[in-house]
């Protein structure tokens, strides 16, 4: 194959994989980042740089996940590039800023969600945990090889027993 041909034929491929992945790989680089210009930024860089190794692609089976693979990679390095050193006062280190919470309120308001989660099936659990970490029901249907329906029928499920455990803690 010519490279004019092989280049048209990764453009078509790309174009079709940015159809599918853009919101999907947008929301998890917002999640990653937590800006979410930043992620529209990273997310462009991926499907480009997913354009120029295309061709490495091909001894690859899954293109969603090593998509991900490449966009999750980006945000990381843009992190990394980021992160910066901050020091503060002692004296400013041992009060929590106005308006925010201390550590140690923040653990005591997760502490009834991990009781909860504990609670529930080990199936449940994994799916509501990968649903909230912002996994698709398509991929969560291709991991557990079973319909999209069937997952959506077991991630309501799990919601369910997830509120209906919470509500009891709560009256507790």
């Amino acid at each position: 194959m010519s490279d004019d041909r092989r280049a048209a034929h990764a453009g078509v491929a790309i174009e079709a994989l940015y159809r599918a992945q853009y919101s999907a790989l947008l929301a998890h680089l917002t999640r990653l980042v937590g800006d979410r210009a930043a992620a529209e930024d990273l997310c462009h860089e991926a499907f480009l740089k997913a354009f120029r190794s295309w061709d490495r692609q091909a001894k690859v089976a899954n293109a969603n996940a090593w998509l991900h693979r490449i966009a999750t990679n980006t945000a990381y390095d843009y992190l990394r590039r980021r992160r910066r050193v901050h020091f503060t006062p002692i004296d400013e280190a041992t009060q929590p800023p106005s308006g925010a919470h201390s550590m140690e309120s923040r653990l005591h308001e997760q502490e009834p969600v991990r009781r909860v989660l504990a609670l529930l099936s080990p199936q449940a659990r994994q799916l509501l945990l990968c649903a909230s970490a912002g996994h698709s029901t398509a991929e969560l249907a291709a991991a557990l090889e079973c319909s999209d329906t069937a997952v959506r029928l077991r991630l309501f499920r799990a919601r369910q027993q997830f509120r209906q455990a919470y509500s009891a803690l709560s009256d507790e």
